[in-house]
C-alpha cells in the first residue's frame, strides 16, 4: 500500500519559494526536502506564494 499523501507544511512552502527564487529546478527542489518532485509542481505552479507572515514582521520591524 502506497504511503499516504501529506501536505506541505508552511517551512516546507517557505523553502520552495526562497529555493524557486535562486533558480533551483523543481527536482532540486524535491530533493532537498526529501519529497517527490510530483509533489513539488503543484506548488510551483500555483501563484506565488506570499509569507504574511513575514511581511507582517518585517513591517513591524522597519
Amino acid at each position: 500500500m502506497p504511503a499516504p499523501y501529506l501536505h506541505l507544511d508552511l517551512e516546507e512552502r517557505r523553502k520552495i519559494a526562497c529555493w524557486r527564487d535562486a533558480k533551483a529546478s523543481a527536482t532540486e527542489i524535491a530533493l532537498k526536502l526529501g519529497r517527490h518532485r510530483s509533489t513539488i509542481f503543484p506548488e510551483l505552479s500555483r501563484s506565488r506564494f506570499v509569507d504574511a507572515e513575514l511581511r507582517h514582521l518585517s513591517a513591524i520591524a522597519s
